[in-house]
């Protein structure tokens, strides 16, 4: 009896051990999802972005939807440094450089080129409601 509950025992502590160590999280999964990316004060006036990041074969994935013509267009770097999230694209002749830090769970803030503010947060997805 004391042999069959050690054995229980021994068993769902590694069973938690190795659930714990498939869910923990790295600073790049922290940026998964879509983002809605604030920048304050351009030349154009204030500018909203959609942004969306994955992860895939390992590597952080950035994407961008373009202003104009509203498709999606992948980054040209997307990654983690420093405690700092960076991502950089070309988009209407401009060669842009967004650096970020984790605020809470659902945003961020940094600066755009070091000039201007910039404020992201976590698009929710919407759940279907029959």
């Amino acid at each position: 009896m004391m042999k069959t509950f050690l054995t229980l025992l021994f068993a769902l502590v590694f069973s938690v051990a190795g659930l714990q160590a498939q869910t923990s999280s790295t600073p790049e999964s922290f940026l998964t999802g879509k983002w809605s990316v604030f920048v304050k004060g351009t030349p154009q006036g204030d500018v909203t972005l959609p942004v969306r990041f994955e992860i895939k074969e390992g590597k952080l994935k950035g994407f961008y939807t373009d202003l104009e013509s509203k498709e999606e267009k992948a980054m040209d770097t997307a990654y983690y440094e420093n405690e700092k999230y960076v991502m950089g694209f070309l988009i209407s002749g401009y060669d842009l450089k967004f650096v970020m830090s984790k605020k809470s769970d659902d945003s961020m803030t940094g600066s755009l080129m070091d000039m201007f503010d910039v404020e992201a947060t976590r698009v929710k997805e919407e759940k279907e409601t029959k």
